[in-house]
């Protein structure tokens, strides 16, 4: 009963990793991207947050998925 709560927050912290890091795009559009990102913001503040946000939500997903197996 409750894995399948963790199961699915998991999936949901996953999705949210991957929607923010930009991985689940083409490899030319996260290059443009990129440098449009780059242009705006010289100094990668944006992308760092980003990035650290993603990092913590595969994380959390990873843990949940792994307790929800584990309690199954």
């Amino acid at each position: 009963m409750i894995y399948d709560y963790l199961w699915w927050a998991g999936a949901a912290c996953i999705i949210l990793a991957i929607i923010l890091s930009g991985t689940g795009i083409s490899g030319d559009r996260m290059r443009a991207n990129f440098y449009v990102e780059q242009a705006a913001d010289p100094e990668g503040k944006d992308r760092k947050n980003r990035w650290k946000w993603s990092f913590i939500f595969m994380i959390i997903g990873l843990l949940s998925l792994t307790v929800s197996m584990i309690l199954e």
